[in-house]
């Protein structure tokens, strides 16, 4: 890499990770949660609001508990799986399931920065895109957040661990979205947060690695973690 060379110029291609990285202010999830409230917003009438929390509640420790668990990194399940095998421990019908997944869609959705949004526009610019995450929920809201902002246009792919039932850092999902990009793994940078998930799946695979933080400069393996919106004049 030449003086004048960014960091970035190294790669062809760019994938993201999404919470913590491009999405903020997700993952709302604990007992303090007015999951009841949103259920009511969203136009739930059929469940008491006791019910509503505790089986929102139970779907968030149960998934929350396999997601630590190396055992479930290759059959982790989306969460209306995990919220129809709570409504029927609990002895409760499935009348409403598509809107209790709606509640936990929503507490799982953050923000995207209009910061982030630049960045991401001026690194199509020279870079193709890809996302990587791992969603618990089904991705429709994830998408349409992304068609809000005026973004979604920008990915070549956008692979999502809800429709894949995989979860970084297990290799097998970063590969879905390799296979959408003609390019050799050197020449492939993933961006993300957790040296755990992202920094060793990636790695795994050969490809390049850069960890980024709220702005909160630290190292990991030769690099230095960056806000993402640095990217684009990274030397």
């Amino acid at each position: 890499m030449t003086s004048t060379e960014r960091f970035i110029d190294q790669f062809d291609v760019i994938l993201l990770d999404l919470m913590d990285t491009l999405m903020f202010g997700g993952n709302r999830f604990s007992n303090e949660q007015a999951y009841a409230q949103t259920y009511r917003k969203l136009g739930g009438t059929y469940h008491s609001d006791s019910e509503v929390q505790w089986v929102i509640q139970q779907v968030y420790d149960t998934m929350n508990e396999h997601y630590a668990d190396p055992a479930y990194h290759e059959n982790f399940r989306p969460a209306s799986t995990y919220l129809a095998e709570t409504l029927d421990s609990l002895g409760l019908p499935q009348t409403d399931a598509a809107r209790l997944h709606t509640v936990f869609a929503h507490h799982e959705l953050g923000h995207i920065p209009d910061s982030h949004c630049h960045a991401l526009r001026q690194l199509a610019k020279t870079h193709r895109l890809g996302l990587v995450s791992n969603l618990w929920s089904e991705k429709a809201l994830f998408v349409r957040a992304f068609r809000q902002c005026h973004i979604h246009h920008l990915f070549d792919t956008l692979v999502f661990s809800s429709e894949h039932s995989i979860v970084k850092p297990s290799p097998k999902l970063f590969q879905k979205a390799l296979d959408r990009f003609n390019a050799p793994p050197h020449r492939i940078l993933f961006v993300g947060d957790s040296p755990e998930r992202d920094m060793a799946g990636a790695e795994a695979l050969g490809l390049g690695t850069l960890l980024v933080t709220g702005g909160n400069e630290t190292t990991y393996p030769g690099h230095t973690a960056v806000d993402i919106c640095q990217l684009t004049n990274q030397v």
